[in-house]
């Protein structure tokens, strides 16, 4: 089979990147591209459509109704720092007053364009999305194996992601995936691994990971010493881990046979496996102190990416956590 991306016979710069991302947008539900575009910007209250029932009205009630009024404009760049001010006020004076009416600044930079943070105080409708952040949207989105994504809608969105990578869209500092742990927080603790399905999608930047659990992104952020995906949980393939010669591969052997023996993992099941540092171990970065979150929902119910550098500088809350700018899903 081709490793080319789908899209590589588009037309070449802005032009290619965009129209293969309004030709993948087109032909998602629409409840899956408000779910995208809301995690990718960070805007949670995207509503494309409304669904009603016993609408009031003058002199009416009907029992149900369903309605959409919105106008999404996008301005995408190829390029870091190639945002213009006076572009932005153009399209901007595009958009009308009624329902939802915004406009997406799609870049490559690390952080935010000065002129979307500068516009933005002026007029809200304006936002930024990185493609990092959007190809990390699209991650959490399929981890998340939700049933009301067909493969269709699947293998589209990651050939889109495949099309960002290919013209170089994601060179980014994301290094640090942060799991949604619950049991798994403890387990890593105790045996310095990390097992959860196989085929789950992770980003090929990573080099650490993190825990969310209780609200809060935990103080060990461990080294990735080894991963396999694909990985049999059975006595032959442990034993086959410890032949191979390699003390990394060996020290996985050891530790998911103390957890099996401890009745904490269960044989004869196909996993993805992660060798983590331990919690003592000088490779872990710890925190200063769990990073909250406040909000009501999960900040994560699956994976999310974010940099090691951000980490370092011990932020207290989510909010100072802008995996859109150094994100991956």
């Amino acid at each position: 089979m081709s490793k080319a991306p789908l899209f590589s016979t588009y037309r070449q710069g802005e032009n290619r990147v965009t129209a293969s991302m309004l030709a993948v947008f087109e032909r998602i539900d629409l409840s899956l591209l408000e779910q995208l575009l809301g995690a990718a910007s960070g805007e949670s209250d995207l509503q494309m459509v409304r669904f009603r029932n016993q609408i009031s009205g003058k002199g009416s009630v009907p029992d149900a109704g369903i309605s959409a009024h919105f106008n999404y404009l996008f301005e995408v760049k190829t390029e870091p720092e190639a945002v213009r001010v006076q572009q932005l006020r153009g399209h901007l004076a595009l958009l009308g007053d009624q329902g939802d009416q915004r406009l997406f600044v799609i870049t490559p930079d690390i952080e935010e364009p000065h002129q979307v943070t500068t516009l933005a105080v002026e007029d809200a409708r304006v936002g930024w999305v990185s493609f990092v952040a959007l190809a990390s949207a699209v991650e959490e989105i399929l981890a998340a194996a939700d049933e009301t994504v067909s493969e269709r809608e699947a293998f589209l969105l990651r050939e889109l992601v495949r099309l960002f990578e290919a013209d170089g869209l994601l060179d980014s500092p994301n290094d640090v995936v942060i799991v949604a742990a619950g049991t798994a927080y403890p387990f890593y603790q105790q045996y310095g691994l990390y097992v959860c399905q196989a085929g789950r999608g992770f980003s090929a930047h990573i080099q650490r990971m993190g825990f969310y659990r209780r609200k809060a992104i935990q103080p060990e952020v461990p080294e990735i010493l080894w991963h396999q995906d694909g990985f049999d949980i059975s006595a032959q393939s442990i034993a086959e881990l410890e032949r191979s010669g390699d003390s990394t591969k060996k020290d996985a052997a050891r530790r998911l046979r103390e957890a099996i023996d401890q009745g904490e993992l269960e044989l004869d099941w196909q996993a993805q496996v992660f060798l983590l540092s331990a919690p003592d171990d000088e490779r872990t970065f710890r925190l200063a102190h769990p990073i909250a979150h406040d909000g009501r929902s999960g900040w994560t119910q699956k994976q999310r990416y974010v940099s090691s550098e951000i980490l370092s500088g011990n932020p207290r809350s989510t909010k100072e956590l802008r995996d859109d700018a150094s994100d991956p899903s």
